[in-house]
């Protein structure tokens, strides 16, 4: 089993985006599990009718361990989250390190019976956060190009090396390739990460916006087309990353 965390400090750089259709494709040939820790839920609501709350008290050490829900894809379960996950923070922080680290590993690590766990995270960092990263095997970074998310990719980065977990990589989302600022900045955040810049961009497109609306991921959406098949891609490239 390897878990893998989705993870970046700013909103709207399309984590759950990113997890929802990672989790689909890797579902195709292996068993999943999806643990939305947001709580906007935005990931659970894809996935399914209504999310139930159940996960916090993992964290809170009220009990043991919680199982993935069913969802319309054979290999691909889910542990939702609702708002209740809000108030867990503050709780959470008043554990001692070594409990925060048992509670995060009990949740993202009591399903052994998956062949691969994502994780979608919110985008804040704060004791609950880092320990859920620190329990996963890799975490990845989709960024947003612009000057302010290129300047914030040594704080991400540095959240990473505190939580030993193992940096798979930082990938671009909605990117325009008919804009010439997009190249330019692309070369700068290629060149700022060096090989930890994975090579897989996904496009600037209404087909993976509109697919979310529609409750399907970007490959039911438009499979045909180059964003339809860009998430495809970029899994290969995650798969390649992690020793697969």
């Amino acid at each position: 089993m390897k878990a893998i965390a989705i993870y970046n400090n700013k909103g709207g750089c399309g984590k759950s985006t990113s997890v929802i259709n990672l989790a689909y494709h890797f579902s195709l040939d292996s068993r999943v599990l999806v643990i939305d820790t947001d709580g906007q839920s935005n990931t659970s609501r894809f996935f399914l009718d209504e999310p139930k709350s159940g996960l916090e008290k993992v964290l809170l050490g009220e009990i043991e361990a919680i199982k993935g829900e069913k969802t319309r894809y054979t290999n691909l379960d889910v542990i939702s989250a609702t708002a209740a996950i809000n108030d867990v923070a503050g709780a959470f922080s008043g554990f001692s390190d070594k409990k925060q680290r048992e509670l995060a590993d009990r949740l993202v690590n009591a399903n052994s019976d998956y062949d691969y766990i994502f994780v979608d995270l919110p985008p804040t960092m704060n004791d609950l956060t880092g320990q859920i990263i620190g329990a996963c095997d890799y975490v990845f970074v989709p960024v947003e190009l612009g000057i302010f998310s290129i300047q914030g990719i040594p704080k991400v980065t540095d959240v990473i090396s505190k939580s030993k977990v193992r940096f798979g990589g930082a990938y671009v989302n909605k990117f325009d390739r008919k804009n010439r600022a997009d190249i330019e900045l692309f070369k700068m955040f290629s060149g700022q990460l060096g090989g930890k810049a994975l090579n897989t961009t996904i496009p600037y497109s209404k087909v993976i916006k509109n697919s979310i609306t529609y409750t399907l991921t970007a490959q039911e959406y438009m499979g045909w087309n180059n964003a339809g098949k860009a998430f495809g891609v970029l899994a290969d490239e995650i798969r390649e990353r992690i020793g697969e």
